[in-house]
Formats: C-alpha cells, sequence, structure tokens
C-alpha cells in the first residue's frame, strides 16, 4: 500500500528569492526592449511622409517592439500568484509590480522615439519622464505598522485607526481594492488601489489587511520576513482561502473593522 503525500510549500525565502529575481529580469528586458525601440522608431518617423514604405515600416516597429518584449519576458511571467509580499526595509510589506507594469518603460520609450523622430520634442521629453517614473515607482501597496499606504501617482496614506472595511470591487474596467476609511472630521471615503499593476494574490493581500486591522499588536513585526512566514502559514492553513465574489456592482459586503 502506497501513499502520495502532498509537495510542501515552497519556504519564504525560496518565494522571496524568486520574486526578487523575475522582478529584476522583467525591468531589465522592459529597458533593453524600451531602448532598442527608441532608436529604432526616430529612425522611421523621420522618413519622409511621401515614402508609403515609412508607414509600413512605422507600424512594423511598433508591432515587433510590443510582441518581442512579450516573448522575452512570457516565461518570466508568474501564472500563480505566490501568497507573499515582499518585506521592505525598515519596516513594510509591499506588493510587487505586475509583468504589464514593468513594461510599460518599453513602450514609453518607444513612443519617445517616435515623438522625437516626428520633431515633437515635448512629447518625447515627456514620455521619457514618464517612462522613468513608472520604471523607478511602480503601483504598489504597502503595509506598515502605522498605515497602508497606496502609491499610484501619489502615495495615499491610510492609518490603520481610520481603516473601517476592506473589500474587492470592479470599476467596470478592472478590478480594483478598495479600503474605506473614516476620515475624523471629514467622514467616511474610499482609497482605491487597481489591482491588474500588481503581482500579488489579491485574497492573501485581504488575509492581511484584515488581520493587522483586527490584530494591532502583530502591526509591529511588519516588514521580518518570520512575521510573513507566520502570516503565510495562517493563511494557506485556513479552510478554502478566496477572495469573495467580485460584482460588477462592487457591492459584496466590506470585512468590517473593529
Amino acid at each position: 500500500m502506497s501513499t502520495t503525500a502532498a509537495p510542501a510549500a515552497p519556504a519564504i525565502d525560496e518565494i522571496l528569492a524568486d520574486l526578487a529575481l523575475q522582478t529584476r529580469r522583467q525591468r531589465i528586458a522592459a529597458w533593453v526592449a524600451g531602448s532598442a525601440g527608441l532608436p529604432a522608431a526616430a529612425v522611421v518617423a523621420s522618413l519622409p511622409d511621401d515614402v508609403w514604405i515609412g508607414q509600413l515600416l512605422s507600424g512594423a516597429v511598433a508591432l515587433a517592439i510590443v510582441v518581442g518584449h512579450h516573448l522575452a519576458v512570457r516565461p518570466l511571467w508568474r501564472l500563480r500568484h505566490a501568497p507573499v509580499l515582499a518585506p521592505l526595509a525598515p519596516a513594510a510589506f509591499v506588493t510587487a509590480a505586475s509583468p504589464r507594469s514593468l513594461a510599460a518603460p518599453a513602450y514609453l520609450l518607444t513612443l519617445a522615439g517616435y515623438a522625437w523622430g516626428l520633431g515633437a520634442d515635448g512629447v518625447a521629453v515627456g514620455a521619457l519622464l514618464l517612462a522613468v517614473l513608472t520604471g523607478l515607482r511602480p503601483a504598489r501597496v504597502a503595509l506598515t505598522p502605522g498605515a497602508v499606504l497606496v502609491r499610484r501617482l501619489r502615495t495615499r496614506r491610510v492609518p490603520w485607526s481610520q481603516l473601517t472595511g476592506v473589500r474587492v470591487t470592479n470599476s467596470g474596467l478592472a478590478d480594483e481594492l478598495s479600503l474605506a476609511v473614516d476620515v475624523p472630521g471629514r467622514g467616511l471615503g474610499t482609497v482605491r488601489a487597481p489591482l491588474n499593476p500588481l503581482d500579488v494574490d489579491r485574497a492573501f493581500l485581504l488575509h492581511l489587511l484584515r488581520h493587522y486591522a483586527a490584530v494591532p499588536e502583530d502591526r509591529t513585526a511588519i516588514g521580518a520576513p518570520a512575521e510573513l512566514a507566520r502570516r503565510r502559514r495562517d493563511y494557506l492553513a485556513a479552510p478554502g482561502p478566496a477572495v469573495e465574489p467580485v460584482t460588477d456592482s462592487g457591492l459584496e459586503p466590506a470585512a468590517a473593522v473593529p
């Protein structure tokens, strides 16, 4: 008689090392593709308007950059999000950027090349600055001992004491993490974070948010890999960890926070 044991879940340090390696490779791939696309697009865009082959090459270059980058990074994409966030010094757990978010510099650099070739220097400079901004400051959600930080173009800070509910909603275009907040003197409000730019297991993210909202004493350990490993073990041991169904109206009940 033989039994088949369930495979053990990867250790937290193995998952974190894999996540860091894949993120680094995706960033490198995006900047390499963008660096190649910028001069190529500039040369093609500067061809005379009456050269029909220039228009054909323009479309071909754009398609080549998009398809080439996609093929280059596709093997690096994690088809299943590991239930983990990354520790960040001095004390935070942060989400990783999704492959699509990390690819943004490649497309923005190519756009800068087209604008440069057409003589639209202002657009070219703007696209270059945006490529640097999105490359260095991708969207993310960070959990710290004092607050939840939601970073898009700017960072919104939600103190734990003001967090009254957490849920996943749908805006009609994409799924969003919705944080219900009660700001003294301003009343109830909502801070939203689109989930598409994040490479994260949303059920684990909800698990962490709800745990730290309900258990304030555990927040002091945020940022420690050992604490992340404990939270991950609790999450995996919980029966059927899952996200509540997301509806078009986004009316699924929020989790009350004491």
